[in-house]
């Protein structure tokens, strides 16, 4: 699904009209209309004493940009829709588990999980007295009518292939063989005992509960669906905040939600979506209009002219992982012989690709999964894909084309606007290829609709293309897949579907380990794609966004990380406005706490 690179301003999971409550007002303020005063042993609007350092309560909202060019926002929470959600979504709720900025599996609403004796069914424990703001408490039940919600073929969710295979029973309800009941969900034990029965051992069921942020089952069962939150009046939240003002063409305002009695209470008590149809982000960060911006290494230019950013940190982290990448037909001519796809493998120069177009915002690729990435390895990998002409050279005439003699015109396809500098990176690639092997590959520019149009066609029909894979839960199995027999692309292989399969089953992290190392061996091997650049996310906070969520984590990434400002990570809990508001020109948002 993570096919969105050109949307650094929105959530990879994308983003009617409800009428707001709270009318909100945007003045231009210069530093001195801020309260300097520090807000440091006081409580803000949801009873949190803030720390040192702190700005005070009215100051402790959190602006942040969003592109709506060619998105549709219809829904707030992820069980309602998760391609159309609008900027803000999926904070009205806690996930049973979330991340922490090294990207290990935290307790959220469930303090405690543990898979049965024969594998085949997860029971997570449910925190008591989280309460709906109906009134209601936040139990098992929540989850399970979400879960069956969102296998309903009336609902025809957009994201229910991700938990077909997994939970017992779910693929036949979305296909109306089984009702919705079926399903491998339940109560355990007691109303906090939540039980997802999968359909055969499933060692990364915590990981994929990430996605398991609930709708509530008496709003759900109310009004019939989740888009009960898109309205303000109708907004039912057990996470921190509530909505305050829909308005999906302009502003998204979520205030403090005064009945929270989570365990996850932010210092940050309100938050703003500002909703742009394009246009440079960089000067609205400059001005105050936003507290922080995602940049392109052309935004790093301009930046460093600028006298109130040339001096701000660049952080960097790798978002969702996102693998760029060339993909071949390998069930046709001449992308069927394993040898040509190896010669152009041994034929990218990644080093000088990246340090000459992408650096700072991207590493060389010489496997699927990114540094960091669960049982990603790279070491392994390079001698079978490193930069050696000499070598592709000898593979082509292998497979038959000696100097590229005889090798047929191939068309090379990629869309337009993918991400900072594409352009340049195919143009490198194909010039490279073209001259090192002797061969004649075309380029050709499609539209981003087209272009999936066609890669996604049985059979495919695209020869050679370019695109971007990231992740939707942090796991091997997730990643890896999308090279699995009847995938995404028409590379079939058993031993490596054997390997994902084994993988997947495997509950010990060093068995995992190994057997996930193989599969990536193996998939490098017979080059299915030659992997180009792994991106690099950058960000500017201004100076007074301040807390442990910014710094380095083990992998030495820092800024927030995936899957970022919400409710699936815990870095709610460890960002503030800091005292040093009044040193940036901060526009003040008035009405919003």
């Amino acid at each position: 699904m993570s096919d969105s690179a050109n949307q650094r301003s929105l959530t990879r999971r994308g983003f009617i009209v409800a009428s707001g409550a709270g009318a909100l007002s945007f003045a231009a303020a210069c530093s001195s209309k801020h309260s300097t005063a520090s807000g440091a042993g006081t409580k803000n609007a949801l009873g949190l004493t803030l720390q040192s350092g702190a700005a005070s309560a009215t100051d402790q909202y959190y602006v942040q940009a969003f592109d709506s060019t060619g998105a549709s926002y219809k829904a707030l929470d992820f069980y309602e829709s998760v391609y159309s959600r609008a900027p803000l979504a999926d904070q009205f709720n806690i996930p049973l588990v979330r991340l922490d900025p090294n990207y290990s599996i935290v307790p959220g609403a469930a303090t405690k999980w543990e898979q049965a004796a024969d594998g085949n069914s997860w029971t997570f424990h449910i925190r008591p007295g989280i309460m709906w703001s109906d009134g209601k408490e936040l139990t098992a039940a929540d989850y399970i009518e979400t879960l069956r919600y969102s296998a309903d073929p009336k609902h025809a969710w957009d994201f229910s292939w991700f938990w077909s295979g997994v939970i017992k029973n779910y693929t036949e309800a979305v296909a109306g063989k089984v009702p919705t009941s079926e399903i491998g969900v339940k109560q355990g034990t007691d109303k906090y005992a939540l039980v997802i029965q999968t359909e055969g051992p499933i060692a990364y069921v915590p990981s994929a509960c990430l996605y398991t942020t609930p709708l509530s089952a008496a709003a759900l069962s109310k009004y019939g669906s989740g888009s009960y939150n898109i309205n303000p009046a109708t907004c039912v939240t057990c996470g921190p905040y509530t909505l305050t003002k829909f308005d999906p063409t302009a502003t998204i305002v979520l205030g403090p939600n005064k009945k929270y009695s989570g365990p996850f209470a932010p210092p940050i008590a309100a938050l703003v979506g500002k909703i742009y149809a394009g246009g440079d982000m960089l000067p609205r960060f400059q001005t105050g209009e936003i507290d922080t911006i995602s940049v392109t290494p052309l935004d790093l230019k301009i930046a460093a002219k600028n006298s109130r950013t040339k001096n701000l940190h660049l952080y960097k982290n790798p978002n969702d992982f996102e693998i760029w990448y060339t993909f071949f037909d390998t069930k046709k001519a001449p992308f069927n012989n394993v040898k040509v796809r190896q010669a152009l493998a041994h034929c990218v120069d990644r080093d000088s690709l990246v340090k000459s177009l992408l650096a700072p915002l991207a590493t060389p690729a010489y496997g699927y999964l990114t540094p960091g990435y669960p049982f990603a390895v790279e070491d392994p990998l390079k001698p079978l894909t490193n930069y050696d002409p000499g070598k592709a050279k000898s593979l082509l005439a292998a497979a038959g084309y000696p100097n590229g003699k005889g090798f047929p015109q191939v068309t090379f396809n990629w869309w337009a606007n993918a991400v900072s500098n594409t352009e340049s990176v195919v143009q490198a690639l194909t010039q490279n290829w073209n001259k090192q092997l002797g061969i004649n590959i075309k380029l050709q520019e499609l539209d981003k609709t087209t272009f999936y149009a066609r890669m996604n066609k049985k059979p495919t029909q695209i020869q050679m293309g370019f695109v971007s894979y990231g992740m939707d839960y942090f796991d091997a199995s997730n990643m890896l897949s999308v090279y699995k027999s009847g995938g995404r692309h028409n590379w079939d292989n058993a031993q490596y579907d054997g390997l994902l399969a084994k993988g997947a089953a495997e509950s010990k992290a060093a068995q995992r380990q190994e057997i996930y190392t193989e599969a990536q061996t193996l998939m490098t091997d017979q080059a299915p794609a030659v992997f180009v650049f792994h991106l690099l996310y950058g960000y500017y906070y201004a100076p007074y966004i301040k807390g442990s969520a910014l710094a380095k984590n083990k992998d030495g990434y820092d800024g927030i990380q995936w899957p970022g400002f919400g409710a699936t990570s815990n870095s709610l809990q460890q960002l503030y406005v800091a005292n040093s508001v009044s040193s940036w020109p901060r526009q003040k948002q008035s009405g919003v706490l």
